[in-house]
């Protein structure tokens, strides 16, 4: 009897760790944007880092970090200035963890977690859309991240201070560890 309890158990965590898989962010695009009455402008960073732990087909995890020195506007004025409103000498990254995705309309999933950003945490819930290919989940989709949340001074110009809040487009392509 002992055996046979100790084999189902074995099975039971050797077929839990099999149906269990990472993907290591491949490839990734993030682009901002933001807005002020004279201009708006984009920022893009090709150089994040992340993983996504997939089980039985659902996806589980998800953790995403990005420097925040990474991010290009064509503007290296602009960019430092962005540097020094994120107290990037201090929290050089922004990052991005979540433990509750939920499968949503379509090819879609919810996202729930939080975003760190100026040493601070924020909860929240952002909808991707999800693309499945031979070893590999893209991630992709646009959503509003609200600057005065992460207890930024945000910058004037002409008088008026930028809008608080930013549009973030992001494409995430991760490839399955073998």
């Amino acid at each position: 009897m002992k055996l046979t309890v100790l084999f189902t158990g074995l099975v039971l965590l050797f077929g839990e760790a099999k149906a269990q898989e990472t993907y290591n962010l491949d490839s990734s695009k993030i682009t901002y944007s933001g807005y002020h009455v004279a201009h708006d402008w984009t920022g893009v960073s090709e150089q994040a880092k992340g993983l996504v732990i997939e089980s039985n087909g659902a996806l589980q995890r998800i953790a995403v970090t990005v420097p925040l020195a990474s991010f290009d506007s064509n503007s290296s004025n602009r960019d430092s200035n962005a540097l020094r409103v994120l107290n990037a000498i201090l929290y050089p990254e922004v990052r991005f963890y979540s433990e509750q995705i939920s499968p949503s309309e379509g090819e879609s999933v919810e996202l729930f977690g939080f975003f760190e950003l100026n040493g601070i945490r924020e909860n929240y819930r952002i909808k991707l859309r999800v693309e499945r290919e031979a070893g590999q989940i893209n991630l992709a989709g646009d959503f509003k991240v609200n600057l005065i949340d992460f207890d930024l001074k945000l910058p004037r110009f002409l008088l008026k201070p930028v809008e608080d809040e930013i549009d973030l487009s992001i494409d995430l392509k991760f490839k399955q560890n073998r």
